[in-house]
């Protein structure tokens, strides 16, 4: 067993001094531009839809929701490290989002994914989404997303 495997890890809430590791990890993974008054703007709106997998204290993926309506969530950015992929991180994060969702009365989650992400998109089927639509010119180059959505 190695230092980084995620039995070693802990998911908690976001802390604002996360911020730096956050935007380092979304240039990183994401292809939108994020800065620091937008998160701080969407943390401050619905604090509960903020979340980090940290290993020994390090920040190695990170989740970030929005409450749409009383009884949908949506999913605005959520990204794992490159050099922690495929140890089931992001499975651990989604998974305790969806059960807060559940134990907290929400019907549905929503989600947009660029058409051409293939592992994204099959992540997402993976925990029930289905894709509902087709966004054109979504993202700022001017790439398609997939709307996606769940019933929980």
């Amino acid at each position: 067993m190695h230092i980084d495997s995620p039995q070693y890890g802990i998911i908690r809430q976001f802390q604002k001094n996360d911020i730096d590791r956050i935007l380092e990890i979304a240039s990183h993974s994401l292809t939108e531009y994020y800065t620091s008054s937008l998160i701080f703007d969407l943390y401050d709106s619905w604090p509960e839809g903020f979340s980090v997998y940290a290993i020994d204290g390090n920040i190695a993926a990170f989740m970030i929701c929005a409450r749409n309506t009383p009884n949908e969530a949506r999913i605005l950015m959520f990204a794992v490290d490159e050099h922690h992929r495929r140890q089931g991180i992001g499975e651990k994060l989604m998974q305790d989002f969806i059960e807060y969702c559940s134990r907290s009365g929400f019907i549905s989650l929503k989600l947009e994914v660029k058409t051409d992400n293939d592992p994204a998109i099959n992540f997402y089927k993976k925990f029930g989404f289905v894709i509902t639509s087709r966004l054109r010119a979504y993202y700022s180059d001017a790439s398609d997303a997939f709307t996606m959505w769940k019933i929980i």
